[in-house]
């Protein structure tokens, strides 16, 4: 039996085929979300079909469905389904492959992926279908909830929604950074506040690629006031005390400092070895970059 599917489905045997509205876009959505219900439906018709024990071959021009699925068939990665945007509509499609595996003798189903707009038979037919739901009032599928946070935000006048995301993090540290900036008035902030040559260099910082995610995230934490340390989990209500365990380990009869990034950058005892080996590393890398750029040359080679 072969179907194909786009935005709806197309059965060759018996000409006919299906359609669906897909909802939950409040809780953030891919753009395949339309295959995926796609796919679904066409599984459900091949199940509840007449003669339907048999094997399925479903065309499909949707590249990411099938990215999509295959991460939960086979020995695959098998990631959380929660974390997937089409989640929800995923867990019916594994479902309604492991029924047809469940079948008396188990049943073959293979998708093939097909190129879109060449004038395949049964793509156009299948689009055809497409065009039907645009006319037709018909009930939306998938409109439950996952409890999902969706937030919100104003950016020149005009409000957004959205699940969280890299980009929304992004967003949300940085607009942090622009409130917290005011209130401050330590050297950070009069680094941030400096005009003509520190903000650019911060911002080709974080365009480089090779710069790790990890030091992007740590610089961003730094600057915007919300590094991971004793003093602002206190601030932040998230635990009572604001000393450092590593000067209480060390000290242990001595009153400990308040653990803040100064404290481990530049005084705490415990770390004053890490301090000096990155201090070197930072002038090595200072001195073979200075190097290249030289111009003057001694006897022995070297450069300065």
């Amino acid at each position: 039996m072969i179907i194909s599917t786009g935005h709806s489905f197309y059965r060759h045997e018996g000409e006919t085929g299906g359609f669906c509205k897909v909802g939950r876009d409040e809780e953030g959505s891919s753009s395949n979300r339309a295959e995926h219900a796609a796919a679904c439906i066409a599984l459900e018709d091949a199940i509840a079909y007449a003669s339907s024990r048999r094997p399925l071959i479903l065309l499909t021009d949707s590249k990411c469905l099938l990215m999509a699925i295959q991460k939960w068939i086979g020995e695959a990665i098998d990631p959380s389904i929660k974390a997937s945007p089409d989640g929800d509509i995923q867990r019916e499609i594994l479902e309604l492959l492991r029924a047809r595996i469940d079948l008396t003798v188990g049943l073959f189903t293979l998708f093939i992926k097909i190129k879109l707009h060449r004038g395949e038979l049964f793509n156009e037919m299948a689009d055809r279908w497409a065009d039907k739901v645009r006319h037709t009032e018909t009930n939306a599928r998938w409109t439950s909830l996952r409890q999902r946070p969706v937030f919100t935000w104003t950016t020149s006048g005009a409000a957004h929604h959205s699940t969280m995301s890299k980009v929304d993090k992004t967003r949300a540290h940085l607009m942090a950074a622009r409130l917290q900036l005011s209130e401050h008035n330590n050297l950070t902030a009069k680094f941030l506040k400096r005009e003509g040559n520190c903000r650019p260099v911060l911002g080709d910082h974080w365009k480089d690629k090779r710069v790790t995610f990890r030091a992007k995230r740590r610089l961003l934490q730094s600057i915007s006031f919300q590094f991971p340390c004793a003093a602002n989990f206190k601030e932040w209500g998230w635990q009572e005390s604001e000393e450092c365990r590593l000067c209480q380990a060390l000290h242990p009869n001595q009153p400990a400092f308040s653990e803040c990034l100064g404290h481990i950058q530049g005084y705490c005892k415990a770390l004053q070895k890490p301090r000096i080996a990155v201090h070197h590393g930072i002038w090595r890398d200072l001195i073979r970059h200075i190097g290249k750029q030289s111009l003057e040359e001694h006897d022995d080679g070297s450069r300065i």
